[in-house]
Order: C-alpha cells, then sequence, then structure tokens
C-alpha cells in the first residue's frame, strides 16, 4: 500500500519542485532588475514575500486577481472565465492564495495525467509525460494567478473519470473545466466516445446525462453575463474588441492559413531585417518582434499538428478526438498581427500532446535527453524574461 501511494503522488510532487524550482529562479533574477512595468504589484504579506509570490504576477494574472478582489466590474474582464478566480476569492483572495491553488491544481492534473498515460505507454512513459509538462518551456504559469493549472486538473480529471466509467465525476469535472476556459468544450466529443452507450435500456442511455452539465456550465455563465452586461456573449465581445482575437468566418481553416501566412512571412522578414536589428542603437523594432513571434509560432503549431497526428494515430479516437477539438477551437480565432498569440501557453490544456510527445521518445534516448535538456534551458530563459515583464505567452 505504502509504495501504491509513493506512485500515485509522484507526479504531483514532480511537477511541484521542478515548477517551485523555476519559481525561486524568476525570484533570484528580480533580484538584479526589480523596477517592473505593467499592472501594480499585488501584495502577499512583506516585502520578501511580495517578491517571490510576485514574480510571475504579469498579463493575465492582474486581470484575474482584478476578478477576485472586484468581480466583474468591466466588459474586458469577461473574457476570462469565473471558475478560478470565484475559488481564489473563496479560500481568501490573497495573490498567495492564487498561486499555491494554482500550482497545487498543476500538481493534480499531473497525476490524473499520468494515470491516464500509463496504461497506453507504460510507466516510465507516464513519468516522462509529466517531466515534458513540468519543464515545458511556459508552465511558468502553473506558478502565477493563472487558470491553466486549474484547467488541466480538470480537464485531464475528467478524461481519466469517464476512462473508468464515472460519468458523472467527468460531467461534473467537464463542467468545471468549461467554467475555468471555454476551451472545456473540447471534452463533449472525447467524454461521449467514451460513455457511448452499450445498450439501449433506459440505465445506459443516462450515462450521456451527466455531460449536459459542460453546456449548462458555459450557459450558467452567460446568464450572469446577460443580468451583468445585457449581452449573454459579452466574453466574446471583449475577446473581440479588446483582445482582438477575432473568429474566424472560415473555422479553424481560417486562423491556420492566416497563421501559416504570418509565420512565413514573418521568416521572410527576420532574414532581411535581422542584421540591421542587431546593430540599431534602438535594438529591435516592433515588426521584427511581431515577425520573431510569428516565426516561432509557426514552428510550435507545425510540432502541435504532428503530434495531433502521433496522437490519433497511437493513443486511441478518444485522446485524439480532444487534441483535435482543442487545435479547432484554438485555431478559431486568430489575433491580429499575431495570429497565434498565447499559443505556446494554450498548448497546455491540449495534454494528450505531451502523451504523444513521451511516446514519440520513449525508444529514443538520446532524442528524450536532448528534448528535456531544451525545454528545461528554454523554460529557464522564458520564465526570467516573463518575470521582468518581457511577454511570452
Amino acid at each position: 500500500m505504502q509504495e501504491g501511494r509513493a506512485a500515485g503522488a509522484g507526479p504531483f510532487w514532480t511537477l511541484i519542485a521542478i515548477r517551485a524550482a523555476y519559481w525561486a529562479l524568476g525570484a533570484l533574477a528580480l533580484l538584479w532588475v526589480p523596477l517592473r512595468h505593467g499592472f501594480p504589484p499585488f501584495r502577499a504579506f512583506d516585502s520578501r514575500s511580495d517578491l517571490l509570490f510576485g514574480t510571475f504576477e504579469q498579463w493575465d494574472a492582474g486581470w484575474y486577481l482584478r476578478i477576485v478582489h472586484h468581480g466583474y466590474d468591466v466588459k474586458a474582464s469577461t473574457a476570462f472565465f469565473p471558475v478560478y478566480p470565484l475559488a481564489v476569492r473563496l479560500l481568501g483572495s490573497s495573490l498567495a492564495v492564487a498561486i499555491l491553488l494554482s500550482l497545487v491544481a498543476a500538481g493534480v492534473g499531473a497525476v490524473a495525467l499520468a494515470r491516464i498515460a500509463e496504461p497506453l505507454i507504460g510507466p516510465l512513459g507516464a513519468r516522462d509525460t509529466v517531466l515534458y509538462v513540468a519543464l515545458y518551456p511556459v508552465a511558468f504559469v502553473f506558478t502565477s494567478a493563472y487558470s491553466e493549472g486549474f484547467f488541466l486538473a480538470f480537464a485531464a480529471g475528467a478524461f481519466l473519470a469517464a476512462t473508468r466509467n464515472r460519468p458523472w465525476l467527468a460531467g461534473i469535472l467537464g463542467g468545471f473545466a468549461v467554467g475555468t476556459r471555454l476551451a472545456g468544450l473540447a471534452l463533449l466529443p472525447p467524454l461521449l466516445y467514451l460513455l457511448w452507450p452499450r445498450g439501449r435500456s433506459l440505465k445506459e442511455l443516462a450515462r450521456r446525462v451527466p455531460l449536459l452539465l459542460l453546456p449548462a456550465a458555459l450557459g450558467a455563465y452567460m446568464l450572469y453575463l446577460r443580468h451583468r452586461f445585457g449581452s449573454a456573449l459579452a466574453f466574446q465581445d471583449a475577446l473581440d474588441k479588446v483582445w482582438n482575437r477575432h473568429t474566424s468566418a472560415a473555422g479553424p481553416f481560417g486562423g491556420l492559413w492566416h497563421a501559416l501566412y504570418s509565420g512565413w512571412q514573418g521568416f521572410s522578414e527576420l532574414a532581411q531585417h535581422l542584421p540591421r536589428a542587431l546593430g540599431a542603437p534602438g535594438g529591435y523594432a516592433q515588426r521584427d518582434v511581431f515577425a520573431a513571434w510569428n516565426a516561432v509560432h509557426l514552428v510550435v503549431l507545425v510540432a502541435a499538428l504532428w503530434l495531433t497526428w502521433i496522437v490519433w494515430r497511437r493513443l486511441g479516437p478518444a485522446l485524439g478526438l480532444y487534441a483535435i477539438s482543442i487545435q479547432i477551437i484554438l485555431l478559431s480565432a486568430p489575433v491580429d498581427v499575431v495570429p497565434l498569440a498565447s499559443y505556446p501557453r494554450y498548448l497546455l490544456y491540449d495534454f494528450p500532446l505531451f502523451i504523444a510527445l513521451a511516446a514519440v521518445l520513449r525508444d529514443r534516448p538520446r532524442a528524450r535527453e536532448a528534448t528535456l535538456i531544451v525545454f528545461a534551458a528554454l523554460g529557464a530563459v522564458a520564465a526570467v524574461a516573463f518575470s521582468h515583464g518581457i511577454w511570452i505567452a
């Protein structure tokens, strides 16, 4: 029994330890350049704890903490779904609570992810899956007031519950996933597949009823928005008008084309302008920064689509349906100028990709080692940059 409990807790503590190490690295880096820009710092307890807990309080973290303290006081904040800020508010409303909740939730998600992966790729593959998630270059959001940790816990938990034939638990966790991020709707196809009735009896048909909790969660939020702002689609309006994330008329194909074109153009512009930018007194021009982002995003997109294909071919239809559904959602709403803005971070929702990566590299020790080293090195650079207010994802 002790071995089983230790094995069950292993993924949790692996992710916690790795992310805590990067958290400490980011905090130490701030000692050299403590002045940052952006949202005013949110206080924890004293100056030292403010530095530690405020390490990654950038960008979206400010919006989540605003909701925690003031509710949905402006329409722009409705783009951030309520489950995570509500949980923080219920447990104390402090910056420390927000970060620790995010980190613990990510650890719980790692446990669920390992249990999904183990029957498919074995114990070593499951361990590697957790390592890839923990070392993923933008996983610093697990130690910030971001909702990625919550989403991973709910989405992976819902999927795991469905594989174990527990429809009500799957439906409840799936509903919380939708209430955390709209991307939770990607759970519907795989959960329907996993919980499809095996017969025509009333009991078997009732297996699908709990899945109504997923659209119900979105419906509840929309009802609140209608009452608060007079529009059930206030979150969509905010994404469109404030965050410049427009739903493509061609769905994911429009976003895919926009991303491919912008990425190729980014590579072209970098090839032409990079020598000039390196020698310029002011450094990179904004246009060159956009080009670099689009080029990097194109590389990440190609890797993600390749891994999605691996998921479908090697890991089964359920995980394949989820991975495809996530990509459809992510590609259907590109952003102006940088169409795949935040796409690398959003891939943390697409947990089957990390299982696929572990499956591909399981019997390739050199490639596995190189991938872990690259993830770890890029993660350190990204964490330090993000802590200094540089946009990463």
